[in-house]
C-alpha cells in the first residue's frame, strides 16, 4: 500500500486517544470509520470529536465549513466487519492489553483487505508481538499519537522486526 492509495481509515476504539486519532484523519482528508464495542462508546467519541471540531472553528483554526466536513467523514460503528471492510489503514487504539489487543488482531485479519496496513497506537507494547498475530506482519507498525493528538503534531511511527519499508514509508507520510 502506497500513501497514495489511502482514502479510508478505520479507528478502532473511540475512547480519549481512539476519536483523537479519528479526528486527525477526518480533517487530513480521509473518510474514517471510528469503531468501539458499545453504541455509547461509539457516540461519546462522536460527540467529542464534535465538540473538539466546533473549538477549532471557534478559535479561528478551522473554518465551520471544514469543521462540519470533518465530522461529515467520520462514521461511527460498533459492527466489527463493517468499520473495517473498505478500510486501507487500521488504527487500534484499545486499550493497553496486550490480550484484548491481540484478540483485536485476529479478528481484524479475519475482515480487513489483504492490502490493508495495521498500525498500533500503544506506547509499551512490542510491535512485533502484535504483529505475528497477523498473516500479514510486514504491513504492521506502530503509530503512537500523543495527547490529545489534534493539539499535538507528533506521531511516533515504530518499526517491529517484520514491517516492511512500503508499509513504514506509507504510515510516515
Amino acid at each position: 500500500m502506497n500513501f497514495e492509495d489511502i482514502e479510508q481509515v478505520a479507528v478502532l476504539g473511540a475512547g480519549n486517544m481512539g476519536h483523537g486519532i479519528a479526528e486527525v484523519a477526518a480533517l487530513a482528508g480521509y473518510d474514517v470509520a471510528m469503531r468501539d464495542i458499545k453504541e455509547e462508546f461509539v457516540d461519546d467519541g462522536y460527540e467529542n470529536i464534535e465538540w473538539s471540531l466546533g473549538k477549532l472553528a471557534d478559535s479561528g483554526q478551522i473554518s465551520q465549513e471544514e469543521a462540519d466536513a470533518a465530522l461529515g467523514r467520520v462514521e461511527p460503528l460498533v459492527d466489527f466487519e463493517s468499520a473495517v471492510a473498505d478500510a486501507d489503514v487500521v488504527v487500534e487504539a484499545v486499550p493497553e492489553r496486550m490480550d484484548i489487543k491481540k484478540d483485536v488482531y485476529a479478528e481484524l485479519a479475519e475482515y480487513a483487505p489483504e492490502e490493508a496496513i495495521f498500525a498500533t497506537n500503544t506506547s509499551s507494547l512490542s510491535i512485533t508481538e502484535l504483529s505475528e498475530v497477523t498473516e500479514r506482519p510486514e504491513q504492521f507498525c506502530g503509530m503512537h499519537f500523543f495527547n490529545p493528538p489534534v493539539r499535538m503534531p507528533l506521531v511516533e511511527v515504530i518499526s517491529g522486526a517484520h514491517s516492511s519499508d512500503e508499509t513504514l514509508d506509507a504510515v510516515e507520510e
